[in-house]
């Protein structure tokens, strides 16, 4: 969880790096991550059902999240500005538009298909992140045999969700 500037070989830690070292930290964020995404999911459905068309939802709830976010880390946001080199401004870049994207495509997805429905089906997400990091990141990261099989499980869940709303 080290950044490295181009050129520096001593990683340098961001001011805003609240890890503590223990997976089980990572595992409790990850339950919370999923708490927000369903919240969220709530949240956008009575939204995109009663208020607003997808887009104007989407885009407000993320300048929304925006706001609360630059509110909360703003001290230690624009010191970290400064360790992070341009290349990592790409990626940050390019991660915040697939996120945007698909919280759109997601915000539309509700009111298109019931959110029993959508709600299995874009959460496959971790698929693509397994698969890509299998392409993409074969150096850092190992796509095991065991995650293989629990990807597949998920898959057969969401298909068993969707054959039973047909």
């Amino acid at each position: 969880n080290h950044w490295r500037a181009r050129g520096r070989s001593a990683p340098m830690k961001p001011i805003t790096d609240l890890t503590s070292g223990s997976p089980l930290f990572g595992y409790g964020l990850s339950l919370g991550a999923a708490c927000g995404y369903g919240v969220g999911t709530y949240f956008a459905l009575v939204a995109v059902r009663d208020y607003a068309p997808p887009l104007v939802a989407s885009s407000y709830a993320l300048l929304f999240g925006l706001i609360v976010m630059t509110g909360l880390f703003h001290r230690s946001a624009f010191s970290d500005v400064r360790l992070t080199p341009f290349r990592g401004w790409v990626v940050v870049s390019l991660a915040g538009l697939a996120g945007a994207f698909g919280v759109v495509l997601f915000f539309w997805a509700l009111t298109e298909a019931p959110v029993v429905v959508v709600s299995p089906i874009t959460g496959i997400n971790p698929l693509v992140a397994i698969l890509l990091t299998h392409v993409f990141l074969q150096r850092l990261e190992h796509v095991t045999k065991r995650t293989i099989v629990g990807g597949m499980l998920v898959v057969a869940g969401v298909a068993l969700v969707v054959i039973g709303r047909s």
